[in-house]
């Protein structure tokens, strides 16, 4: 039954439960009851609203697509087919496969709305507490992250399903949530059924509650984490020794877990690599330790260094147009040019002037080599050297980018310009060099 301005009870106690960012929405629309729900629930908030489908091509998803056209349909929603297949069919592999084509498909003023329910939630931390997760893991699904966010988090499955049929909502039920072999449909049938059996009612209610208080105090660690400074240069990252064995543990592990993250990109490391990097920190393992995929902590001085073990990998010689730009490896380098130097002024230190003639040289970019030497007033430097004094890290400066021009290094980039490419007046061509997004 409809109740004031035509909404039934469910749907009301929806509204007033659910919680959208003041952005336009795409909603991850997935064919079910719940995903249906917030959809509904984003269009009557007053929204800009659409909804995109990640198709697994699984077998159920013939089912699952129609239901998701049919719901935008019903609520006048642009809907769009994601394809995206995934690495096999365990939870993680869909997971990472549909969160990837999300992303690729909103826009960058878009947020991105899951239905997930306060029993996803339940759920979520039952599991990762039977894994060992610590409070990051045990916060469960936050609320909002980033430009993601689940609407529908203070409300139950029961709850949600309600309001989908009192809305008359199409959807389908996924088969594959009830197959036995998926731990979290174990926990959804039957570990958490006994628990509410057994211990009473509320146990999921109980789980996402101590969610929420989690993520309180982690949000707090992760605040005084944040502050710890991290630096990132061509793919080596450095943390402060000191500050990673000083700060209490929780707040020094969550520091690593940042820097491990911007290697590991989007992943923050096991629980193995973060006690790696604190223990190299701490002086307890040396002065080097190995991590997943081949990387490596070493200790360098007062920092702790987070980079590719071995030499790094070989990037051919580039030619560097100018004007123009050209990628090598981690970095872009820039030639601004060829104009007078007052209109051309460096601003930063890894931007610096050459004299034009550099750009008749037809510049090239490539990596360091060992024994290579910039040419200095009175004689020459070795490339490392420069690169030492100007603090970058031992384990990056094999390959560090260097742009030549005739066969002569004419700057070590963001280093050093070599005395015969240095402005004499005139013309001048201005060198930039940045980290590739």
């Amino acid at each position: 039954m409809a109740g004031a301005g035509g909404v039934s009870p469910e749907g009301a106690a929806v509204l007033a439960a659910a919680r959208f960012p003041d952005l336009a929405v795409v909603v991850a629309l997935g064919g079910g009851a719940d995903s249906a729900v917030c959809a509904w629930a984003a269009v009557a908030a007053g929204r800009a609203v659409r909804a995109a489908t990640v198709d697994h091509g699984l077998p159920a998803s013939p089912a699952l697509i129609a239901a998701a056209r049919e719901a935008a349909a019903r609520l006048g929603l642009d809907h769009r087919l994601l394809p995206a297949p995934a690495r096999g069919e365990s939870e993680a592999s869909l997971r990472a496969a549909r969160y990837s084509a999300l992303e690729a498909d909103a826009g960058p003023e878009e947020a991105i709305a899951t239905g997930h329910t306060r029993d996803d939630q339940a759920e979520t931390v039952l599991a990762n507490l039977l894994r060992g997760a610590g409070a990051a893991g045990l916060a469960g699904i936050p609320a909002r992250r980033g430009r993601w966010c689940r609407p529908l988090l203070a409300l139950s499955r029961e709850e949600v399903r309600a309001a989908a049929d009192s809305l008359g909502l199409p959807y389908a039920d996924d088969p594959g949530n009830l197959d036995p072999a998926r731990r979290r449909n174990l926990l959804r049938h039957q570990v958490l059924p006994l628990l509410e059996e057994r211990a009473g009612p509320g146990v999921g209610a109980a789980l996402a509650r101590a969610a929420s208080l989690l993520a309180a105090d982690d949000a707090e660690l992760e605040r005084r984490a944040a502050a710890v400074p991290l630096r990132r240069s061509g793919g080596v990252v450095r943390l402060p020794a000191a500050a990673l064995a000083t700060l209490p543990p929780p707040v020094a592990g969550r520091a690593a877990r940042r820097g491990l993250r911007m290697i590991l990109d989007p992943y923050p490391g096991h629980a193995p690599d973060v006690e790696a990097v604190l223990a190299v920190a701490a002086g307890k393992q040396g002065t080097a330790g190995s991590l997943q995929g081949g990387f490596l902590v070493v200790r360098e001085g007062p920092w702790v260094l987070l980079a590719v073990a071995g030499p790094p990998p070989s990037v051919p010689e580039t030619a560097l147009p100018v004007p123009g730009e050209a990628a090598y490896g981690a970095w872009v380098l820039r030639a601004d040019g060829p104009l007078p130097m007052p209109r051309l002024r460096p601003v930063g230190r890894r931007q610096a002037l050459v004299d034009a003639g550099v750009a008749g040289g037809e510049p090239t970019v490539r990596g360091a080599l060992p024994g290579d030497r910039v040419e200095v007033r009175g004689g020459g430097k070795p490339v490392a050297e420069a690169l030492r004094e100007a603090g970058v890290p031992a384990t990056a400066r094999q390959g560090w980018p260097v742009v030549c021009a005739g066969g002569r290094i004419a700057w070590v980039a963001g280093v050093r310009v070599a005395s015969w490419a240095a402005p004499r007046g005139g013309l001048v061509v201005r060198l930039v060099l940045r980290e590739a997004q």
